[in-house]
């Protein structure tokens, strides 16, 4: 896309040099020294020429590429901007800055860029950007142009294609190794009760509203009774996910790596978005000192009620506040029996404890890990160690514990959940 025209303003650059150079005119007349009459005219010139000066035309076109096209939650995007003179002019001062999604973060490059172009002369500029968990749509790119002097520059916004990246979602069914084994039926979990179903389940005396299409026929043909088959009744799961939001899961590798918190979110919105497809009940709580609880649905509405809640409400973000979380009041929330996925970096003992406790009450519990642990320094390698033993020891007391690398996407991590931790 190109782009020709745009506002034009003066700079300031040289703000208040007229005034100066009048001066210092007059005290070289009064002082009668040669020099400073000189100064004094060449700064008066100048002052005139940021009166008259005029930038020149934004004759430029943007061109954006994003690899990969069809990224997946928490995926990592690699966007390239190239700008390019198609004017016969060369442009002395040519800034572009790109139009980066408000809900996402640039954490390697730059998205933007200055430099001078010759006609027919391109640059590129290179960055990452993480974050996006749904369709985010760019804004127009930022252009300023400026004369040789940069008194005077010409600003204008250039729409770019493509102009958007949408994450995709992963989709129920590979989000079902994240509930413990023995509720892994796509869709639905069996209970202890009869019905009617896929599996079979028992043989009792038939009644007279049984439908004809349960009758043991077979039985009927061996011994003349009547007998109805009962099947193991299916029903949906019900499944809360609990995001670790405490100030102390709020760590991160490196300075422009997200945070467990940013990577829990990210997943959370996939989770409360993906497993209703599959007719699961979904609830959503943070652990955090500001209480948030949605109790377990599956429309629509309540899916938008659930993004809502996850991208808006402060208690899923990391805040400043050492107050402990209200863990009592969290467990009194949760239905009976409720499947839990808790997203948390296992930074410290205090969510290990919450992960035990949850799977003491008789929840079948699910943790998923993203790794904020670094190894570059001797407190660093510790704290590593530290987290592993952790994971070890919620494996060992039968908690389904999966490791989310900083390098995985959160479709790389279902990947690996279904074939095993």
């Amino acid at each position: 896309m190109s782009a020709d025209g745009g506002s034009v303003h003066q700079t300031g650059r040289w703000l208040g040099l007229t005034g100066a150079a009048l001066l210092a005119a007059a005290v070289g007349l009064v002082a009668q020294t040669p020099s400073l009459v000189l100064l004094g005219g060449v700064g008066a010139a100048l002052g005139a020429y940021d009166r008259v000066a005029v930038p020149p035309a934004t004759s430029v076109a943007i061109e954006r590429s994003i690899e990969p096209t069809d990224p997946g939650v928490g995926e990592s995007v690699t966007v390239r901007l190239t700008v390019r003179n198609e004017g016969d002019r060369t442009l002395p001062d040519v800034r572009v800055a790109d139009g980066v999604p408000e809900t996402v973060r640039v954490v390697d490059g730059t998205a933007s860029v200055g430099t001078s172009l010759r006609p027919g002369a391109s640059t590129t500029v290179t960055y990452e950007m993480t974050g996006g968990n749904d369709r985010c749509v760019f804004d127009p790119a930022t252009v300023v142009v400026r004369d040789v002097v940069g008194v005077v520059a010409r600003h204008d916004r250039v729409a770019v294609s493509p102009d958007s990246v949408t994450w995709k979602r992963p989709s129920g069914k590979a989000m079902l190794p994240l509930i413990p084994a023995v509720y892994r039926r796509p869709g639905q979990v069996p209970v202890d009760d009869g019905g009617s179903g896929q599996s079979f389940y028992a043989v009792r005396e038939r009644r007279p509203n049984d439908p004809l299409s349960r009758v043991d026929w077979n039985r009927y043909a061996r011994t003349g009774e009547l007998t109805t088959v009962e099947f193991q009744r299916e029903q949906a799961a019900t499944v809360i996910v609990v995001v670790d939001t405490r100030q102390a899961a709020a760590v991160a590798p490196g300075e422009t790596a997200q945070t467990a918190v940013e990577r829990s979110t990210t997943a959370a919105l996939a989770l409360v978005e993906g497993l209703p497809e599959d007719g699961h009940a979904v609830g959503l709580a943070a652990l955090s000192p500001q209480e948030s609880w949605l109790p377990p649905g599956q429309s629509e509405a309540h899916r938008r009620q659930a993004r809502d809640r996850i991208r808006e409400d402060r208690a899923f973000t990391a805040t400043p506040v050492t107050e402990s979380p209200d863990v009592d009041r969290l467990f009194a929330q949760l239905p009976e029996a409720a499947n839990v996925i808790f997203l948390s970096p296992l930074c410290d003992d205090e969510s290990a404890t919450v992960a035990r406790r949850l799977a003491a009450r008789g929840h079948p519990v699910t943790v998923v890990s993203p790794d904020a642990t670094a190894t570059d320094t001797a407190g660093h390698r510790l704290a590593h160690l530290e987290r592993g033993d952790r994971l070890r020891e919620l494996r060992a007391a039968g908690v389904e514990v999966y490791d989310w690398d900083q390098g995985t996407s959160l479709q790389g991590l279902l990947g690996q959940a279904g074939g095993g931790r």
